[in-house]
């Protein structure tokens, strides 16, 4: 099922009148602070669709930019590092944000909103979570799959249907 930002998000972007692919942000970054890439997203730009790292170490930052993933994903593989930061993320079919095995970052700031799940963690992966809002999920704002390792602090979540959040175990 895709979810619909409500309008008073978009209201903020009519002005713009143009929309920006986050893998065409991406691949305009540049290295710095000891990043691969880091990826500044400006406020008063609409960002759109999902992206796939591989091979790196990345960082999202921004003081409030909205992705409308489009029903997509941000997928961070297992050689990838990402830290994404002040950033909300919203309208995913599956996980807003996923850590596959040995994926790791910190997220920290991150709105997650209006997604089938918020942030997922892949077994072996390794996070830090702070600060972030988890808010309105088909399913599980946070899921954990199995022996990830991860720190969680200041965070808040509510009215995500199948529960905040969750943690699978399979014997």
């Amino acid at each position: 099922m895709k979810r619909i930002i409500p309008a008073f998000m978009l209201l903020a972007f009519a002005a713009a009148g143009w929309a920006v692919p986050l893998q065409q942000a991406f691949d305009q970054a540049v290295p710095g602070a000891g990043y691969d890439r880091i990826v500044y997203l400006d406020r008063e730009t609409m960002y759109t669709g999902g992206l796939e790292l591989s091979d790196g170490n990345f960082c999202i930052i921004s003081s409030g930019a909205v992705v409308d993933l489009e029903g997509g994903r941000i997928i961070v593989n297992s050689t990838a590092t990402l830290d994404i930061c002040g950033v909300a993320l919203a309208n995913s079919d599956s996980a807003a944000l996923k850590f596959n095995a040995s994926g790791h970052g910190w997220v920290d700031h991150v709105t997650f909103c209006w997604n089938y799940d918020g942030l997922y963690f892949w077994q072996g992966s390794t996070m830090k979570v702070t600060s972030s809002i988890f808010a309105n999920s088909a399913r599980y704002g946070v899921y954990c799959y199995n022996d990830c390792e991860r720190w969680m602090a200041f965070n808040d979540a509510w009215s995500n249907t199948g529960g905040d959040y969750r943690e699978f175990c399979p014997s």
